[in-house]
């Protein structure tokens, strides 16, 4: 069992952070010097966040309010700015921060989550992929030849259950029928566009407003003369 990394604490309170603001890490490596697929790698602990690395994202997420609470400081703390980051007296309670909301995770595979979400949905879906990278994949060398830049291949959900995707951290494997049924496997670095079409019936109508109760009816009542 991988041991957690000593930071994962604050690498927490950035994704949180990220989601909670909903901010893309596109939108987040604009605001930074970083690259977005680094700012990916280093967000996911693959990589090594700097201590300037961390100051100019807690900076650009605004996290000055969440950082006092995490550090133990009982004052509101200045915007950070430079070295301050290193003063800052480590506190054995981490800080209350509000979940993010509900929704996709910013930091996840992008291929990966439509993928798999258009076969959970079971939609139509037209994949295409980086030809260059498909060398030894099973689709036949003639589709490839045809196709030498860009493939598109499409999903069609009435046959989704014989495509049978098999996922993997790297790519996925279904089968399709070219000249025969083949097992064929895609590096999710490979795909390059997944367009859906939703069906007109895929979203249900809101359900139509309640009738207004009718006025109440006049109640004859019968009074007895003592």
């Amino acid at each position: 069992m991988p041991v957690p990394r000593p930071s994962e604490p604050l690498l927490k309170l950035l994704r949180d952070a990220l989601q909670k603001r909903g901010l893309s890490t596109s939108e987040l490596a604009a605001r930074t010097s970083l690259d977005r697929g680094e700012l990916k790698r280093k967000l996911s602990g693959a990589e090594d966040l700097s201590v300037d690395q961390f100051i100019a994202l807690a900076n650009a997420l605004e996290l000055q309010k969440e950082l006092a609470g995490l550090v133990g400081m009982e004052e509101e703390p200045e915007p950070i700015r430079g070295p301050a980051v290193h003063t800052l007296r480590t506190a054995s309670a981490a800080a209350v921060v509000e979940p993010p909301p509900p929704g996709p995770d910013p930091l996840a595979n992008p291929a990966e989550e439509l993928f798999k979400g258009g076969f959970a949905w079971g939609l139509d879906m037209m994949v295409h992929f980086d030809a260059k990278q498909l060398g030894g994949s099973g689709v036949p060398e003639s589709v490839l030849r045809k196709f030498p830049d860009v493939l598109p291949i499409r999903f069609d959900p009435r046959f989704h259950r014989h495509n049978a995707p098999k996922y993997f951290e790297d790519g996925v494997t279904v089968f399709l029928s070219f000249d025969a049924k083949r097992e064929c496997s895609f590096p999710w670095a490979a795909f390059r566009a997944v367009n859906f079409t939703i069906p007109a019936d895929a979203v249900a109508p809101p359900p139509p407003p309640e009738p207004p109760a009718p006025p109440p009816r006049p109640v004859l009542r019968l009074v007895r003369d003592e």
